[in-house]
């Protein structure tokens, strides 16, 4: 197994992830977050483009909910369950909790 992808609570934002970057890294990398986010929610997260010519966002379907997973400019990535119906967020942040691949700090 790969090393646990960290995961917190937005406490200034209602039912916001946030995925930190590390010391030292300008832009967390999307690829181990996507992969755990398949494995713990069993979703297929696709990369496609918002707009035209804009850039590729990661996105799954839970829930009958469709949610992106977004890179900020400071480089940290977030999980915006804001939208979400309150038992598909309150489902993902319990998943993500109990999960092996995530780690909540």
């Amino acid at each position: 197994m790969s090393q646990r992808v960290r995961f917190e609570l937005d406490r200034r934002n209602f039912g916001v992830i946030r995925f930190p970057r590390d010391k030292g890294q300008t832009l967390v990398p999307l690829k181990p977050i996507e992969a755990a986010l398949a494995r713990t929610l069993d979703v297929q997260v696709e990369a496609r483009r918002e707009r035209l010519f804009g850039p590729k966002i990661p996105r799954f379907a839970y829930m009958g909910e469709v949610l992106c997973l977004r890179v900020l400019d400071s480089g940290d990535a977030v999980l915006d369950l804001s939208h979400a119906d309150d038992e598909a967020r309150e489902t993902i942040i319990e998943h993500m909790r109990l999960s092996e691949d995530f780690e909540s700090f």
